[in-house]
């Protein structure tokens, strides 16, 4: 076995750079499938589907855009079904958390569909991915809320999040895939 100190400065360039790749392709196939997940959750949430038949549909092996260069394909399936799947399981606490976040005049019944979708999966992510880092979670929804919004709602989604990831009484879910 060799150690670390035999290596060339660019064997250990090249595996650096070798991680980087592999943390941004995970990364990037983590996206996707947020991306996706509003999709399929906004679905069932208006369509009063069942989230388990449209992520079954989403396996299917008709290739489906998810935007204009990612495909169903491109996405982490796995991470896919286990944050819908947590996101039905914890629906009732996220919304709570949710609530205790809006200001007074504000219920769930007065934002966006789409919006809550966002807050319902990112706060999903909070309680209950504990590996993902809680700035990765954040950006990667408020990037999200851009793909659908203007800035007043990105700033809303953005400011709610921010509240909800600092609030030390929202703790992580021992109940979590």
């Amino acid at each position: 076995m060799r150690s670390v100190s035999a290596l060339s400065i660019t064997q250990i360039d090249v595996k650096i750079e070798m991680s980087e790749k592999k943390r941004k392709q995970r990364s990037g196939l983590r996206g996707a499938a947020r991306l996706y997940a509003v999709q399929i959750l906004y679905r069932s949430t208006m369509g009063h589907q069942s989230l388990r038949k449209l992520i079954d549909e989403s396996s299917a092996k008709d290739e489906i855009f998810i935007s204009e260069n990612v495909s169903i394909f491109d996405m982490d399936h796995e991470f896919f079904t286990n944050l819908l799947m947590a996101t039905e399981q914890h629906i009732v606490e996220v919304d709570e958390i949710i609530r205790k976040h809006l200001s007074e005049n504000w219920s769930l019944d007065r934002i966006d569909s789409v919006i809550v979708c966002v807050f319902r999966l990112a706060i999903t992510e909070i309680i209950c991915f504990k590996n993902t880092p809680i700035n990765v979670i954040l950006n990667e929804y408020v990037e999200i809320a851009k793909a659908f919004f203007g800035k007043p709602q990105v700033s809303f989604v953005n400011g709610l999040l921010h509240s909800v990831a600092n609030d030390s009484e929202v703790r992580v879910s021992d109940a979590c895939p």
